[in-house]
């Protein structure tokens, strides 16, 4: 299995290897059938006709140009895990993650999987390529690294956003460079079954904990909500829920509802020194960012992960119509086939979208200087 995997990971990826079929193709230095072929290929049964009589070569070469042709296949990158594999069994390091499209965008853009919470969940499911990779069993800074990687790719490494100043509370805005975020270095690793340990200081009791996957997380926050609905409550517990979930023995009992209860009862303290050794033996994107006041004081703060990272969700109609007006203008104006369109990678979208807008200045340019040409009376 493992093998299998590490043969996946090293496979050029797709658009490179289409791009070098293509070029050989262009240079007319493609193999031949005869010499890929060792001995033809006997058909069963009398009532198939023979390859002679509906084989057409041009026709062949023309649907291959085609479906070969790596415009028209959505390409991915490898994405390197903040984990490195050492967290998993399978110890998957890196994995397959495709390109946004404008199909994509129709999915971040659906209000009702905004509203409930799945949007991002149901993208990473389509992005992720590698086999037998499940997004709701990576922990949660691989997710992170994900997402980052679709976002920047997508739309740019700048991300608007708007941060209080810490002395303040005042809010401004700003502009993030996705590029200066780097993966947390790991300074501890699990024992043998996957725990880590931590002492509490105020009930002095080892508590043994795990790391939880997102599809876990992802769990704990619904039931969360629905706890909070089912009995009218102000507040929500999903923060306690998953202190609960992460822990695995107290003192090695490893009973749950015992678990639960010393949870319940547990000193702020102690809840405090858990979540914070959590917290720094996750890998993850270190999201923690320096910002600079309009005055020149510095200071940081942490950036989220969410739909509003791609773009803001109250704006998400708004957005929709953008994307559908890039579409039309470059079916209109490019001669592109919106179906093309929809299949291309975004930034190759946005670079077609620059690349018709330059080329339009060029012709105004011309006109004017023709214009002001004809104008021009000697005297």
């Amino acid at each position: 299995m493992m093998e299998q995997e590490n043969q996946i990971l090293k496979k050029e990826p797709i658009g490179d290897v289409l791009k070098k079929y293509k070029q050989m193709r262009e240079e007319g230095t493609l193999p031949s059938p005869e010499s890929v072929v060792s001995k033809p290929i006997e058909a069963k049964g009398s009532s198939m006709p023979s390859a002679a009589s509906t084989f057409n070569q041009q026709e062949f070469e023309k649907t291959m140009a085609k479906e070969t042709d790596p415009d028209l296949m959505t390409s991915y990158e490898i994405v390197k895990l903040p984990s490195k594999g050492l967290f998993y069994k399978n110890r998957v390091s890196e994995i397959n993650v495709e390109y946004m499209t404008s199909r994509d965008e129709d999915l971040l853009t659906t209000p009702s999987l905004i509203e409930n919470g799945t949007v991002l969940d149901i993208l990473l499911k389509r992005k992720i390529k590698t086999k037998d990779i499940n997004s709701d069993d990576l922990l949660a800074g691989d997710r992170n690294a994900i997402i980052l990687f679709l976002r920047s790719s997508s739309y740019g490494s700048e991300y608007t956003v708007q941060v209080p100043d810490p002395r303040t509370n005042v809010v401004f805005k700003t502009q993030v460079d996705l590029m200066k975020l780097k993966y947390k270095k790991i300074t501890e690793l699990p024992d043998e079954e996957g725990y880590f340990n931590v002492n509490i200081p105020m009930r002095k009791k080892t508590v043994k904990f795990k790391l939880l996957t997102s599809g876990e997380e992802t769990k704990l926050f619904k039931q969360a909500g629905a706890l909070q609905d089912a009995y009218g409550q102000e507040y929500n517990e999903y923060s306690t829920l998953k202190l609960k979930a992460h822990i695995v023995s107290i003192n090695d009992k490893i009973d749950r509802a015992y678990i639960g209860k010393f949870v319940d009862a547990m000193p702020a303290l102690d809840a405090l020194t858990i979540r914070r050794k959590i917290i720094d033996v996750s890998p993850d994107v270190d999201m923690d960012y320096e910002f600079t006041a309009k005055d020149g004081y510095k200071f940081k703060a942490q950036l989220s992960v969410g739909i509003d990272f791609f773009f803001p969700k109250h704006l998400a109609g708004e957005y929709k119509k953008m994307v559908d007006e890039e579409i039309y203008i470059l079916t209109k104006h490019a001669k592109f086939q919106a179906d093309y369109i929809e299949r291309l990678p975004i930034y190759r979208r946005r670079h077609f979208l620059f690349l018709l807008e330059k080329e339009n200045k060029e012709i105004e340019k011309m006109q004017d200087r023709a214009r002001n040409k004809n104008n021009f009376r000697p005297r």
